[in-house]
């Protein structure tokens, strides 16, 4: 059994695409999205759009929660007040041309999806199990880690959020980032999804797949909406 799970697309249709055929190449069996599918890219609608006709399992992200619910913010952490302000302005346009069906959508998502396979317990998160926000980094205390997998009776537990993949293996279990579909910040503009090839017995192995792209493209979309030069700069170099 191979899972493909990808998180973060942010409005970059260009990128999900690419992302999904790129999966279907591979012969996965099933797809999940680890949320925040709008925000700072310039076609959100498409993107809902598109994991709708899917029909792929996806979990609420703290953009999605905002944007749906239209709250003032969306709770990320920001190195400054620019950045803040950044996202600001990613929030309005966003709220303002996200349709009112879309954003009921938005409101229904799931903030968890679990799963058992081959006796291993999934759970799938945007932030982590307590918050849509939090942050799971690859530097966050092993101790932290186990005690969510303690926590939350599962064996293997997947989030984004923070645009950085990373696989650990603790005491309790497996935490895996799968990076970002859309918006990377890994120092180029490649996007990543995570594979899960779940083996007879309950082993795992995890895979991190780079996904080169049309990002020019998807870059001159976010500048022809008007959006900030600073979101297609992310885009065209894969940096905050």
């Amino acid at each position: 059994m191979k899972i493909a799970v990808l998180s973060d697309i942010h409005s970059n249709l260009t990128g999900l695409q690419a992302v999904l055929r790129d999966i279907e190449a591979r012969g996965i069996n099933r797809v999940y999205c680890a949320g925040d599918l709008v925000g700072y890219g310039s076609r959100p609608n498409e993107v809902i759009a598109l994991l709708r006709d899917r029909q792929i399992p996806t979990v609420m992200g703290n953009y999605d929660d905002a944007v749906g619910f239209m709250r003032f913010i969306c709770g990320c952490d920001y190195k400054d007040e620019a950045a803040m302000k950044l996202a600001e302005k990613s929030m309005l346009w966003t709220k303002e041309h996200t349709s009112e069906e879309n954003k009921a959508w938005l409101r229904e998502l799931p903030q968890q999806l679990s799963f058992t396979e081959e006796g291993l317990r999934f759970l799938i998160v945007h932030g982590s199990p307590r918050q849509l926000n939090e942050y799971l980094f690859e530097n966050t205390p092993d101790d932290y880690l186990n005690q969510l997998l303690a926590e939350n009776t599962c064996d293997v537990l997947i989030c984004g959020h923070t645009h950085l993949p990373y696989y650990k293996e603790l005491s309790n279990g497996h935490v895996i980032n799968v990076g970002s579909a859309g918006k990377p910040k890994h120092g180029n503009p490649n996007l990543t999804y995570g594979i899960l090839d779940i083996q007879e017995g309950g082993r795992l192995q995890v895979e991190f797949v780079q996904v080169a792209y049309d990002f020019a493209r998807a870059a001159r979309d976010i500048e022809e909406a008007g959006l900030p030069a600073e979101f297609a700069r992310a885009i065209r170099t894969g940096t905050a």
